[in-house]
């Protein structure tokens, strides 16, 4: 079982470390890629290539032995990094729905936003800024402000792990919050995008330049000549011969 969990780990590690890599190498290679939306794809890449070159491999390793030989200090850093990147990615979502939001409900204004990079980055840098302060303080900090709690050397752990009231709060906001949001971003792209499709066919269907003529405003064909096989006078060709057909309609216009 061990076995079969390692190399699932391993793959995964390693198809994260590569995707988001090329990710990010394309963003350094290719400036046109350097749109507003594609910057906060750019944030969800990086936080997932710590994830994947740090926070796993370390889990990994904890996992197989059930021992935590690292030390203390390693163990702090690696569980403020692994908390943050996994309330950053949630951020990052939130973001990136709300950035789609913001797009189709308010175009004129996003096009705007376009080339105003400085406005994407402070953006960036508040989805870390949170990810950050939601849990960091207290990993850093639990076993002062609420006495040392007894935890073995060999087990690495955040002080609050077993406390239900600190989970309960926090899942407030990178759980519930931007489920809601993320929610109500995709309903509203949904409701705007088929309002915008139900007024168009509205409008195409009362649009008078999309309808065919009536039968009343349509252009007869013209009639035969009715001059028989009687020479062109500016060519100096003669007609072909009328059809019975045509004879008979001449009849009847005569």
């Amino acid at each position: 079982m061990k076995v079969f969990l390692v190399i699932i780990l391993s793959v995964f590690i390693f198809l994260t470390v590569l995707g988001n890599t090329l990710v990010m190498a394309a963003f350094i290679v290719d400036k046109r890629l350097r749109t507003r939306s594609n910057l906060f794809l750019l944030n969800l890449a990086i936080c997932d290539f710590i994830t994947g070159a740090f926070n796993t491999p370390i889990f990994l390793q904890y996992m197989l032995t059930r021992k935590w030989r690292l030390g203390k200090y390693l163990c702090k850093l690696w569980l403020v990094a692994d908390y943050t990147m996994s309330a950053a990615s949630v951020f990052n979502i939130v973001l990136i729905s709300y950035d789609r939001f913001f797009s189709i409900t308010q175009a004129v204004h996003y096009r705007s936003l376009e080339k105003r990079h400085s406005i994407t980055l402070i953006q960036m840098t508040t989805v870390w800024v949170m990810s950050f302060l939601l849990y960091s303080p207290s990993i850093l900090f639990w076993e002062s402000v609420f006495g040392d709690s007894y935890m073995p050397e060999d087990v690495c752990m955040a002080g609050f792990f077993d406390t239900w009231y600190f989970h309960l709060t926090t899942s407030v906001f990178d759980f519930i919050f931007p489920l809601i949001s993320i929610l109500t971003f995709n309903l509203s792209i949904y409701c705007s995008v088929s309002k915008r499709s139900r007024k168009k066919r509205q409008q195409s269907a009362h649009d008078p330049s999309r309808e065919p003529p009536p039968e009343s405003e349509v252009t007869p064909p013209p009639p035969p000549n009715c001059m028989g096989s009687s020479p062109d006078l500016n060519s100096g060709v003669s007609s072909p011969k009328l059809s019975e057909e045509d004879d008979k309609l001449c009849d009847s216009t005569s």
